[in-house]
C-alpha cells in the first residue's frame, strides 16, 4: 500500500501505542478482507456456511405461516384495507411497469 510522505511521517512519529491500536484495526480489515474474497459459488463466506447449516440444524420444526396468530393478524389487516379502499393496491398493469423499469435500470 503506498502512502504519501505527509502521512509516512505522521506514522513515524506516533506513539508505540497509537501505531499499535491503528495496527490492530488494520489487521482486522485485512483478515475481512481476505475472507470477503473466499466465497462459494452462492456468495457466502465459510463462516456464513457454518452459520446457516448451525441454524438448519436447530431450526428443524416445519414453519406453518397459516398457524403464526401475528402473520394471519397482519394478513386480515391488509386484506380489509384493501377491502375498505383505505389501501388502493396496485394494478397489474403499474406493477408490470415497476418490474420492468427496474429491470431496464439493472441491465445498465
Amino acid at each position: 500500500m503506498d502512502v504519501d510522505e505527509a502521512s509516512a511521517k505522521a506514522w513515524n512519529n506516533s506513539s508505540p501505542s497509537l501505531r499499535a491500536a491503528y495496527e490492530g484495526k488494520i489487521i482486522a480489515v485485512l483478515k475481512e478482507f481476505r475472507e470477503t474474497e473466499q466465497v462459494d459459488e452462492d456468495g457466502f463466506t465459510k463462516a456464513q456456511r457454518e452459520f446457516l447449516a448451525k441454524e438448519a440444524a436447530e431450526n428443524t420444526e416445519r414453519y406453518e405461516w397459516w398457524n403464526d396468530e401475528e402473520m394471519m393478524a397482519e394478513l386480515d389487516r391488509r386484506s380489509a384495507e384493501l377491502r375498505s379502499g383505505k389501501d388502493r393496491g396496485i394494478s397489474w398493469d403499474d406493477l408490470k411497469k415497476d418490474l420492468l423499469s427496474r429491470f431496464k435500470k439493472d441491465e445498465h
